[in-house]
């Protein structure tokens, strides 16, 4: 086989490796806390719910972690906060796109942590079994790439699996940002913004499972116009 597209499919995997253990780092531990506080929280609200609400003995809401995406009131580019450059001492115009902030006491609606909870209860298993279920696969298509053995009927379906493993997290990502959002407009409300639901890094999950999808697509036509071809010689 041609040695060019070994080394292109090696990079390719290194690569994929690289993306996905950045993300992982980047956005799993953000949904470790979220699973753990929400599940919490959830277990709590329905301990209340069973034994009967009662006031005195109850605590007050634990400390709670929000990130979400905000726009300008006034338009995007309108810039409504000032920063001081140090350097200068000028002030300059700035606005932000992203919040991160703690909050105390987080009274949310009981209805909202048990959705949550129940949400993160459901996908946190199979989104931790992908995390591990990729790398084995991308592993498995790569070995095989190198071994002249490309198209080979499992490299397709490993890389179907691939493609709707990443889907999935895409989803799961995408719903706990729509989660995370309800949860900053119950309790946050901002002056010069307003938040806003808005995929952003998400878009690689999705991108890079579609790609997959299709490259197995061209595997498997590749496939067929092989035996076609082996059988007319």
């Amino acid at each position: 086989m041609n040695v060019r597209l070994k080394i292109i499919c090696v990079l390719f995997g290194i690569a994929y490796f690289y993306f996905l253990g950045m993300s992982v780092i980047q956005d799993i531990p953000d949904f470790t806390r979220g699973f753990k506080a929400g599940f919490k929280a959830g277990a709590e609200d329905g301990a209340n719910i069973g034994r009967g609400f009662d006031r005195e003995t109850h605590k007050p809401d634990p400390a709670t972690t929000l990130s979400f995406t905000v726009k300008p009131v006034s338009g995007e580019s309108s810039f409504p906060n000032t920063v001081l450059n140090l350097k200068t001492g000028e002030s300059m115009q700035n606005e932000f796109s992203n919040f991160r902030v703690k909050i105390d006491r987080a009274p949310l609606p009981s209805w909202l942590k048990i959705a949550r909870a129940l949400f993160l209860l459901i996908a946190v298993f199979p989104l931790l079994f992908t995390i591990v279920f990729i790398p084995v696969q991308i592993y498995k298509v790569i070995r095989s790439i190198v071994k002249d053995n490309i198209f080979e009927p499992r490299n397709i379906k490993r890389l179907r699996w691939i493609g709707y493993c990443l889907l999935f997290i895409f989803v799961v990502l995408m719903l706990f940002g729509f989660i995370s959002t309800v949860e900053a407009r119950t309790l946050i409300h901002l002056e010069d913004y307003r938040i806003v639901f808005r995929i952003e890094e998400e878009y690689y999950w999705l991108l890079f499972g579609l790609v997959t999808l299709m490259f197995a697509e061209l595997l498997k036509i590749s496939h067929s116009m092989k035996e076609e071809q082996e059988l007319t010689i």
